[in-house]
């Protein structure tokens, strides 16, 4: 029987299965470098290569044909036929220890499969060389003769190797690598020709080709493999995905939520914060205009008292002027410059009405200020020019009061100046009248500019004046903000 089928592959069909054979063998390398092109994925490359030897092995072999003029012309001989067989058993190594992912699991374990790989790939290159220059066909048959046991060796260690690594398509790669590797060896002269096996040539290649169909089946199974692994992969990352998405969109609606819920508190606060300024500010206001009236109302009553009816009227007069900018300042939170300005002026037209010596009183005012769209707390500035006359100018003959305001950088200064006997001596004078503590309209009024500005945002200096040494007067300056 076994004569028989050996004269069938003899005689017959062997050039038929040979073209079959390598125009699968070419069809599988290109298909497989095109595979190598859409993934970028190494394995497919390799088993290009890997068939791609394969075919240029048994290019030899072909007794007719275009085949037989192609190993004509590139004189592939039996020896070719041979460094090709060592090279493309080498590459199915690489090809496997690739597409099994080998030195993720473990780098020491990839290391003891490749490198002896490329080690035995370098010498059957250099002997092959050495060859087909005519120097010597020694090294290349001597290496031929003992790498069928080399490559057993190392088949069986990587393959012991692969049992430990954890991935199912090492089976696929470990049945069609046994399968092909028994077919090849089968195939070799050295091997072929025992007596208990006394296999021709072309039977040894028929085994051969047999098993390098049982091979490419075996990856076939194992591509179709990770292609469905890798399906299953991506549709369960992709439900993660949207898992995840889904939590990102639920978290960021609470973030939202919270995030309105801390605005609307925040927003809350700062309405109660503006409401307790505006409230303080209202407090602040009324115990300004009774101070205020209070003085006024001292001075009418001195007038009276010396029985100087005409002045008493005037002073009237001018007090009811105050008086109803007193009711208006009552129902604002502020005045423009411009009102708060002219109410000094009528303020102090008042208090000259009780000196025989008139105060020399000057408002000054940059061109570069609108004073109409400059606003203040109403009534905050009277308080600074009481002080000024009451510890200041009252006991002079020649009383002056300026005030400058002037544009400093983004903010806005006003000087109040007074030619009067200075802070040192106006304390003296507070101390002989046991009257130590400070004013109580400059405090009030310091408290309507925080509650107004801001505690950062204003500022109010004191400075004493002075010439040769002696005090020449006081300077207020305050900085408020421009807007």
């Amino acid at each position: 029987m076994s004569q028989v089928f050996n004269t069938i592959i003899e005689r017959d069909t062997y050039g038929s299965i040979l073209y079959a054979v390598l125009g699968g063998l070419l069809l599988l390398s290109i298909y497989h470098l095109v595979l190598f092109f859409q993934n970028r994925d190494k394995s497919y490359l390799l088993y290009s290569f890997y068939t791609f030897f394969s075919f240029l092995a048994y290019i030899p072999v072909a007794e007719g044909g275009f085949l037989f003029d192609l190993s004509k012309y590139f004189n592939l001989d039996f020896r070719s036929k041979q460094f090709f067989t060592i090279i493309f058993n080498c590459l199915y190594f690489l090809f496997f220890v690739q597409f099994l992912r080998v030195k993720k699991r473990s780098k020491k374990w990839h290391n003891i499969i490749v490198y002896p790989v490329f080690i035995l790939i370098t010498i059957a290159t250099v002997t092959f060389l050495i060859l087909k220059f005519g120097i010597s066909d020694f090294y290349f048959d001597s290496f031929k003769g003992i790498f069928p046991y080399l490559i057993a060796v190392h088949t069986i260690i990587s393959f012991y190797i692969l049992t430990k690594v954890k991935n199912k398509l090492k089976y696929y790669i470990i049945f069609g690598g046994i399968m092909l590797f028994i077919c090849s060896i089968l195939g070799e002269r050295s091997v072929r020709e025992f007596p208990f096996l006394n296999l021709t040539v072309r039977m040894g290649d028929f085994i051969y080709f047999a098993g390098l169909v049982v091979e490419n089946i075996a990856f076939s199974f194992a591509l179709g493999h990770r292609q469905r692994m890798n399906y299953h992969e991506k549709v369960a990352y992709n439900r993660n995905l949207i898992s995840e998405m889904k939590k990102n969109e639920e978290l960021k609606d609470k973030i939202n939520l919270q995030h309105q819920k801390r605005l609307l508190a925040e927003n809350d606060r700062i309405k109660y914060q503006q409401e307790i300024s505006a409230l303080k500010l209202s407090i602040l206001q009324n115990q300004m205009n009774p101070h205020f009236i209070f003085n006024a109302l001292n001075s009418i009553k001195y007038y009276i008292l010396e029985h100087d009816t005409e002045n008493a009227v005037n002073y009237l007069t001018k007090f009811s002027q105050i008086i109803r900018t007193i009711l208006v300042s009552s129902t604002v939170k502020e005045f423009t410059l411009d009102q708060e300005l002219h109410t000094i002026k009528v303020y102090v037209d008042i208090e000259n009405l009780r000196f025989t010596k008139k105060i020399d009183f000057n408002i000054v005012i940059d061109e570069q200020i609108n004073s109409e769209k400059i606003k203040l707390p109403p009534m905050v500035l009277q308080t600074f020019i009481e002080n000024a006359i009451l510890h200041g100018v009252a006991t002079l003959d020649h009383k002056k009061i300026t005030i400058d305001v002037l544009r400093k950088n983004q903010h806005l200064e006003i000087r109040i100046s007074d030619n009067g006997v200075g802070r040192k001596e106006a304390a003296k004078n507070r101390s002989r009248r046991n009257n130590s503590s400070k004013s109580l309209g400059t405090k009030i009024a310091d408290e309507m500019l925080k509650n107004y500005f801001g505690p950062e945002s204003y500022k109010i200096k004191y400075y004493d004046l002075h010439k040769n040494d002696q005090p020449t007067g006081t300077m207020v300056v305050l900085e408020i903000p421009i807007p």
